[in-house]
């Protein structure tokens, strides 16, 4: 004959299990904050070449094609002036700073075929660390290329467009109006000694369409004042990135 518990010790013996059974709540962490000193230097770096690719979409795909053309433009001024409103309004001081032979040399690693979302490549931290001991500053922001592809954009990548598609791009035939992409990098990397790491980063994404757009003469061979015209746009995309990477930079107060 078997043996019941009393229905009166149930209650009981379900708020000691509850008691002793550990219940492990995920909290949510805010991203952690670079703080710097008021007047601390944040170098500045540019590791973006001056360069706008066309790629034309076709539905045949053997009348797709690909062109990328040098622009006049300095990307290493249009980046000062992406992150000035932010910096000057922290009271830090901008120090442009050259990439050097090192960081070059890295940019296939440290940025194209990086999975920044999970932070900097391990070989890539003393690379920043060198660059900001030889240049004296307390952090660096610096613009890289991406690709068109999951690791860099995530679920907002165009699957219908070529993986390969990297920095400043702009696509016909697909639209009415050429599509602006800005498929770039853009990080907050704080120094301490010898570490580097990663507080900030901002993925350009898509931008508006060309307006005021014209269709060339020839679609294989935009000429350089229409190209021109590019570069306000790709300016405000640019600050709207910087504005994003920037936003884990504090003052100390």
């Amino acid at each position: 004959m078997s043996r019941r518990t009393p229905t009166a010790v149930l209650p009981t013996l379900c708020a000691v299990l509850l008691a002793v059974i550990p219940v492990t709540v995920a909290a949510s962490r805010p991203p952690p904050a670079l703080v710097l000193p008021a007047g601390a230097r944040i170098g500045v770096v540019n590791l973006l070449d001056s360069e706008v690719t066309h790629f034309h979409a076709s539905r045949q795909i053997e009348n797709s094609f690909l062109k990328t053309y040098t622009v006049s433009w300095s990307v290493s001024a249009m980046l000062q002036a992406a992150v000035k409103d932010r910096l000057s309004q922290l009271g830090f001081t901008i120090v442009p700073v050259a990439a050097g032979d090192a960081l070059r040399r890295a940019r296939e690693s440290c940025f194209l075929d990086a999975t920044l979302a999970k932070g900097l490549p391990k070989e890539c931290g003393p690379l920043y660390a060198q660059l900001a001991a030889s240049s004296g500053v307390s952090a660096i922001i610096v613009l890289g290329p991406g690709r068109n592809d999951s690791a860099h954009a995530g679920g907002s990548r165009h699957k219908e467009l070529p993986e390969y598609l990297r920095g400043w791009c702009f696509v016909t035939g697909a639209e009415p109006l050429p599509v602006l992409l800005d498929m770039t990098e853009l990080l907050l990397v704080g120094v301490s000694g010898s570490k580097a790491e990663l507080f900030g980063r901002a993925w350009g994404g898509d931008g508006k369409s060309w307006t005021g757009y014209q269709s060339p003469a020839d679609l294989k061979a935009f000429p350089e004042q229409q190209l021109n015209q590019l570069q306000p746009f790709y300016g405000a995309m640019l600050k709207q990135q910087a504005d994003t990477a920037l936003a884990a930079l504090q003052v100390a107060r």
